[in-house]
Order: structure tokens, then C-alpha cells, then sequence
């Protein structure tokens, strides 16, 4: 079955940053608008302004969609398209790092958890590791059309048609949660498709706000039922 966003209440989890959908009377688009990020260190998505599918994709071999990276150049940015994400630290991506004044660095790396005995929400037990990189041309404030294709380890990027980077994971890229994350740039995206094969298994074009936010709520308890909870019993 095909998962389209306008099928479900929710198609993403908004992890950190402000993520919102928007229309400029051209096409309808995702956009991240808080650029800075604070370093929580629970894993690298969180430490960066991150959406994530509310779902996992069962398979899938092209992720196809727009961006647009705004900046200032000269400031240091950063954004990642992810996927084959089991959970918040154990994932692979693309990672462009740009300045907007010269060649950006593109990386293909992954994250994987240091020290499985741990509990989850222990800090910085995550390990992220660098696979490949390369340095591409890249613009701010310009659209770039980007598609990532994956075969069994092997992963390709390629921007505006052409073949970026290809690089090798040490397992099968298989299914998971795809997703976007940016740092110091207003991150764009529009016209998500996911195919496998030649079968769309999941699209959004981002028409409607199909965003989970966490939201906080204050409430009152007593100091040992606090104690209790931070114990975890």
C-alpha cells in the first residue's frame, strides 16, 4: 500500500527545531525555521533540527525530492537527508556542510549506538562514523533537485540529475524511517517521493500539516512521586 500524508492524522514527528508546511502560491513545501540548534547529545539527529516519518517504510530503493539550503554566506551550515532509521541513533545519510561561498563537503556516514547495555536516554552513546566524502558545488538559496538511491549497502546521491557521491555501508540498506535535519540554515523541501522499485510507497507534497509536535505540559505532583518517576519505578 502506498502511504500518502492526506491518509493519516500524522506522517512525521517534528524531533527538534520548528518544522512547518508553507505555500508561496507556487508549490507547497516543508520548511525548518529555528537554524540554531542546542546540543542535547541524546544522538547527532537530535543535536540537529530534525523531522522524522511517523512510520517506517518497509522497503524501499529511491528517495526523490527538493531542497533549498538559505543562508548567509560565509556562515557554516549543515543539512542531512537520512534514512534506513531503526531509531534516533542508529541510521545512515548524506550530510552536506556549506558555507555558500565555496565548494560544500558531502558525506555519506551513520550512526550507531556505542554501548547497547545502556539505557536509551543515556547521552553520547551514539558513534558516528564518516563512510565517504567529497566536495560538491553547492549554492544558497537555490533549488536543487536530489535523489537518493539505495541497493543493497550501496548508497548514491545524486543533485540535479548527476551522481554526487556513491559510497559503501558496512550492512544492507534496508527499510526504515527516512527524514531531514539542518543546522544555522532555513532547510526547504518539497515534492517527497519513495519509491520501490518502480511502485510509489510513499509520497507527501506537504499540501497539509501532517506534523507531531511534543508539546509540554505543566503538572504537579509530590516530592515522592517525583522521586519515584526520575528513579524510573
Amino acid at each position: 500500500p502506498i502511504l500518502l500524508a492526506q491518509e493519516k492524522n500524522h506522517n512525521w514527528l517534528n524531533i527538534t527545531g520548528n518544522w512547518e508546511t508553507r505555500n508561496d502560491n507556487k508549490e507547497y513545501y516543508l520548511l525548518e525555521t529555528k537554524r540554531a540548534t542546542q546540543k542535547h547529545d541524546h544522538s547527532e539527529i537530535v543535536n540537529y533540527n530534525s523531522i522524522i516519518t511517523e512510520d517506517p517504510i518497509p522497503e524501499f530503493s529511491s528517495i526523490q525530492f527538493s531542497f533549498e539550503m538559505g543562508g548567509t554566506p560565509g556562515t557554516p551550515s549543515e543539512m542531512v537527508v537520512f534514512f534506513s532509521a531503526r531509531d534516533f541513533r542508529t541510521y545512515y545519510g548524506f550530510k552536506l556542510k556549506a558555507d555558500g561561498a565555496k565548494d560544500a563537503s558531502l558525506v555519506f556516514h551513520g550512526s550507531s549506538v556505542r554501548d547497547t547495555t545502556l539505557r536509551p536516554h543515556i547521552k553520547g552513546n551514539f558513534v558516528i562514523t564518516d563512510f565517504a566524502a567529497k566536495d560538491v558545488p553547492l549554492e544558497y538559496n537555490r533549488e536543487y533537485r536530489a535523489e537518493v538511491r539505495v541497493k543493497k549497502n550501496r548508497a548514491t546521491l545524486y543533485l540535479d540529475g548527476r551522481k554526487a557521491l556513491e559510497a559503501e555501508a558496512p550492512e544492507a540498506l534496508s527499510g526504515g524511517k527516512i527524514g531531514f535535519s539542518n543546522r544555522n540554515a532555513a532547510l526547504r523541501i518539497a515534492g517527497l517521493k519513495v519509491y520501490d522499485g518502480r511502485t510509489l510507497v510513499f509520497e507527501d507534497d506537504f499540501s497539509k500539516d501532517s506534523i507531531k509536535r511534543y508539546r509540554v505540559q505543566a503538572t504537579t505532583m509530590s516530592k515522592e512521586e517525583y522521586e519515584k518517576r526520575r528513579k524510573g519505578k
